[in-house]
C-alpha cells in the first residue's frame, strides 16, 4: 500500500504541515470569542447605552479602560449587555 505522501520530500511534507498550522493558528486568531473563551456583543444582546442604572462602568467583569472578562471587545463605560453583574 502506498501512502500519498510517499513520494514527498521530507522538507516539502514539514513545509505543509507548518503551513497547516499555520491556517488553523490564524482562524483562531480571527475568532476571539473562541480563542479567548468570551462571548460576542451579539450573543449578549450588549448595547452602548444603560439599562436603566446598569452600566459597564459598574458591572463586576468590567476592566477599565475599555474591557471586559466576559465580552468581546472594547466596551463602553455607559453600555449594557445581559451578562450585567452589579457590584452592590
Amino acid at each position: 500500500m502506498q501512502l500519498p505522501f510517499d513520494d514527498m520530500s521530507r522538507r516539502r511534507l514539514l513545509r505543509t504541515i507548518a503551513g497547516a498550522a499555520a491556517g488553523v493558528a490564524g482562524s483562531a486568531s480571527t475568532d476571539d470569542a473562541f480563542a479567548t473563551g468570551k462571548k460576542s456583543k451579539a450573543e449578549v444582546a450588549y448595547q452602548d447605552t444603560p439599562h436603566r442604572i446598569e452600566r459597564c462602568e459598574i458591572c463586576a467583569p468590567f476592566l477599565p479602560p475599555d474591557q471586559c472578562r466576559t465580552v468581546v471587545g472594547p466596551v463602553s463605560r455607559q453600555g449594557w449587555c445581559k451578562e450585567y453583574e452589579g457590584v452592590y
